[in-house]
């Protein structure tokens, strides 16, 4: 009875693991291609970067300046997120999950996406924010939570 307990603790602290890893991996990849995306369209506009690029003829390709877009995104997503990830809400949400022996995929899903949701909302809380952040900045949030909250149920709700 004992070591049924340990090895179930054992299974959802590495469960969680790797779903935060999972969770992490896709907020990081889908917030590099958003914030590339939003780069690229400011830098359209801007008269400096346009002589830059006509300088090197390798910049001009797009597909060279999605990916260098691409890797400034990821810089600036990553600087600026980073500080504000916490693992507590889906922490919280995988608690509640287990201590009520929830074994639903759609449970461990929708808590996943709303654990990583509330990061933003909670840290423009923090900073006195005004409004909410934007529509397209909370898509890739909950659809990280989604991701590892799916990748969690995999490993660990199943068994709950």
């Amino acid at each position: 009875m004992i070591g049924h307990f340990v090895w179930r603790g054992i299974v959802v602290v590495v469960s969680f693991c790797v779903a935060v890893g999972v969770a992490l991996a896709v907020l990081f990849a889908l917030g590099s291609v958003w914030m590339g995306d939003e780069l690229r369209a400011i830098a359209v506009e801007d008269p400096q970067f346009r002589a830059f690029v006509l300088q090197d003829p390798v910049l001009q390709d797009p597909q060279v300046q999605r990916s260098v877009a691409m890797a400034f995104g990821a810089v600036v997503f990553i600087g600026t997120v980073g500080p504000a990830l916490t693992a507590l809400p889906a922490f919280a949400a995988a608690v509640i999950g287990e201590v009520l022996h929830v074994r639903s995929w759609m449970y461990y899903v929708l808590a996943g996406g709303a654990a990583l949701a509330a990061i933003p909302i909670l840290a423009g809380a923090a900073a006195d924010a005004p409004s909410l952040p934007a529509s397209d900045y909370m898509t890739i949030f909950a659809t990280a939570g989604f991701a590892g909250g799916f990748i969690y149920w995999l490993l660990a709700g199943r068994g709950a």
